[in-house]
């Protein structure tokens, strides 16, 4: 699998997501577990401007083919979906969101172990004569 079709999937679904928080959509409030209230509307969208900002930068760079200059990109991408799938499964065990949560759970899940995987892809070394 090339880094470059992992940046461009989760470029998409992070694009789904952001269009969800700033349109303040249902689903996206039932699956983080958001109440609908006049002052979760502004919370919804400052989630979906973070969102869309790292879809845009996974876009940006998905054409950068030398992994060493993407290291730090992966690393973040890496740090970023751990981090959301231990705060979705804390969320989701504390009784917030549907049943919808343990997608977004699986999903950050399994994007935390490809970008995982490509972090520790070993580093092509240079051949001598």
């Amino acid at each position: 699998m090339k880094v470059k079709y992992a940046l461009i999937f989760d470029a998409v679904v992070l694009l789904v997501v952001a269009v969800g928080c700033f349109f303040n959509m249902a689903w996206v409030r039932q699956m983080f577990g958001i109440g609908f209230a006049p002052d979760t509307v502004y919370l919804s969208q400052l989630l979906g401007a973070a969102v869309f900002g790292l879809a845009l930068q996974n876009w940006l760079v998905r054409s950068v083919e030398n992994l060493e200059k993407l290291r730090i990109i992966i690393l973040a991408n890496f740090i970023g979906h751990g981090g959301a799938a231990l705060v979705l499964l804390a969320n989701k065990l504390n009784g917030l969101g549907d049943a919808t949560a343990w997608l977004a759970i699986g999903y950050t899940a399994v994007a935390t172990l490809v970008f995982g995987y490509f972090l520790d892809r070993p580093h092509p070394t240079a051949k001598h004569a």
